[in-house]
């Protein structure tokens, strides 16, 4: 199954008033293990995900768990912790390719120039930059400044290697009270080069970071990503999403969308905030059979309303609800 004929499907359980179950795409914790101590790192139960350790997968079974999710959907997103810190990341990166798997690695990026052959495997690059000061950075990942340079410095590689190794490069940004600023620098520099770029609030447990909310700033920021959004190629996120981390309205979840599993392979239901993961999904040896098993166990999805403005779930859950508004997203990324 792929992206559109799973959205496809999904519109029709949308129209009934249900619950959409096909999978758009799958997060894949490859491990929670990081040497940074970013400020706004939280797993929703106001822990960063190195608190929480995990066993990971060996390389065999990962390879097990993308043949198993390729059947269900065509598109991974592998993140954590940091990725990169696996040492066989290329090795499931090429096998995820085998299979025709589209991948999007999300990564601080620090350390890429000793793994070049991962440029080379990824078809996205989302780089998490939330400012290009070092000093700020360095405030940000709770990390020396000789680490924010080597973060600064890996962005600066990617934008260099970006075309030559043919991957999508995104630049995803966190919003604080504190860096507003810096997050408008980071949107200029990816209108400047042609890249993508998406905006997240601070999430404090679920919630958006409250200062936020109040902050004139913040809303200023947001109504010229959104101005950008409609002049130019490469904002992501429909205009629903970007309004709604400013207005912070209840939307209905469909965490669904975008199953979470994680590194030991257990898939949480209905989401990772939930932290319910009791089906394993290479146990099960088909992802609608762990989804049935999970189902069977904990019910059917709550209806969350407002409580949470995650990027992955909110973002997601407003594109499947509006078709339109998804037909021109997808302009945005055949641009980059």
């Amino acid at each position: 199954m792929g992206f559109v004929s799973n959205y496809a499907r999904n519109l029709v359980a949308v129209a009934l008033g249900r619950q959409p179950l096909r999978p758009l795409l799958f997060s894949y914790y490859i491990t929670h293990r990081c040497t940074l101590n970013c400020r706004y790192c939280c797993d929703g139960d106001g822990k960063r995900f190195k608190e929480d350790p995990i066993a990971e997968l060996s390389t065999a079974d990962a390879k097990r768990l993308l043949a198993i999710l390729r059947r269900a959907a065509d598109t991974l997103d592998i993140t954590g912790g940091e990725p990169i810190v696996r040492e066989d990341l290329e090795e499931i990166l090429a096998e995820a390719r085998r299979l025709g798997l589209r991948t999007v690695l999300n990564t601080k990026g620090a350390g890429l120039q000793r793994r070049e052959g991962l440029l080379r495997l990824a078809d996205t690059i989302a780089l998490s930059v939330d400012t290009l000061d070092p000093d700020v950075l360095a405030a940000l990942i709770g990390r020396p400044r000789a680490q924010a340079d080597e973060i600064i410095e890996a962005f600066h590689f990617l934008l260099e290697r970006r075309k030559r190794d043919g991957f999508r490069l995104v630049l995803s940004a966190v919003a604080t009270p504190g860096n507003l600023e810096d997050v408008r620098g980071v949107l200029h520099i990816a209108l400047e080069h042609g890249l993508g770029f998406h905006l997240s609030p601070e999430i404090a447990g679920t919630q958006a970071n409250r200062a936020l909310r109040e902050d004139a700033r913040y809303h200023a920021l947001l109504d010229e990503v959104r101005r950008a959004k409609r002049e130019r190629h490469g904002v992501l996120g429909i205009d629903a999403y970007l309004k709604g981390i400013g207005t912070f309205e209840p939307f209905p979840c469909h965490p669904l969308l975008m199953p979470v599993i994680r590194p030991d392979g257990r898939m949480y239901y209905p989401c990772l905030e939930s932290k319910q993961a009791e089906v394993s999904v290479l146990e099960a040896g088909d992802y609608a059979a762990a989804l049935a098993q999970a189902r069977a166990r904990r019910g059917e999805v709550p209806r969350c309303g407002a409580c949470c403005h995650i990027f992955c779930h909110m973002a997601l859950s407003l594109l499947q609800r509006h078709p339109w508004a998804a037909l021109h997203e997808s302009r945005h990324w055949r641009h980059l």
